[in-house]
Formats: structure tokens, sequence, C-alpha cells
């Protein structure tokens, strides 16, 4: 494996555990903003007669972005273990990638409509995009890509 590209690879990844702290700590502020500044758009309505519902779907929807978030920064720190040795592809990430696919309609469906909490109405209409669609697609594919790519790595070791 080239050295560089190894090298840039640490880097990439680095960054992106420098990055997901910063994501947290701004849905943690947003969270605490959404959570406890009384009246104003963006903001719970505590004297709704649908809390219940407000608040279930919004701590779902923290629920999901924070796993998503660990699951993400878990597939990055397996990625600098495993490179340690040399490999790039390992059995952890593939299982990882399958379980971002099983999560990632779910924070999509929850992210599309974290209106439904923060609405100064009662009015609880979801939105479908299509995001609850293309974003696992697109995961899938990558799930697929490194999942063939582990495999044919897993091959390689078996034939040297």
């Amino acid at each position: 494996m080239n050295k560089k590209t190894v090298k840039f690879l640490k880097i990439v990844c680095y960054v992106v555990l420098a990055l997901i702290p910063l994501w947290m700590i701004f849905y943690g502020i947003q969270s605490y903003y959404v959570l406890t500044t009384g009246s104003g758009a963006g903001v719970i309505n505590w004297g709704s007669p649908r809390i219940g519902v407000k608040v279930t779907f919004f701590i779902l929807h923290r629920l999901a972005m924070l796993t998503m978030a660990g699951l993400f920064t878990a597939f990055i720190i397996n990625i600098l273990r495993y490179l340690k040795n040399g490999t790039i592809f390992s059995r952890a990430n593939v299982v990882l990638l399958w379980v971002m696919v099983l999560v990632l309609p779910i924070y999509s469906f929850l992210s599309d409509n974290i209106s439904i909490a923060c609405e100064r109405t009662d009015n609880l209409a979801l939105v479908m995009t299509d995001n609850v669609f293309l974003y696992p697609l697109v995961a899938l594919i990558i799930a697929s890509l490194y999942k063939i790519a582990y495999d044919v790595a897993e091959e390689q070791k078996l034939t040297i």
C-alpha cells in the first residue's frame, strides 16, 4: 500500500473524527435552545395538547442522530485501527455499514419531519422526501462495494 495513500487516509479520518464532536456540540446547543427558550419559532410548544408526541419525536430524532454519529465514529476508528496492520477493509466495518444502511432511513425520516416537534401549531403532517429512499440506497451500494472489497482482500491474503 502506498505510504502517501495511507497518510492521506489517516488525515481524512482524523479530520472527520474532529468534526463529529463539533456536529454533536452543534446539535446539543440546538437541543438546549429548542427545549428551553419558551415561545417563538423553532422551539417546542410546551402548552400543546400533543406535547407527548412532539417531545417523543424530538427525542427519537436525537437518539437516531447519536446512533448514526456513534456508528460513523466506530467506522472511522476501525479504519485507523486496522490500518496499523496494513488492512483497509475489515469485517467489523462491513457490519457497521450494514447497520448504517438500516438506521439511515429512520434517521432521514425523523430529520425530514423534525418540524413536527418544533412547530408552534399542533399540525402533525408528515413529510416524505426522497432522502428516506435515496440515502439508504447510496449507503446500500457503498456497503455492497465495501463487502466485495473485503471479500477480495481476504481472498488475496489466502492466495499469498
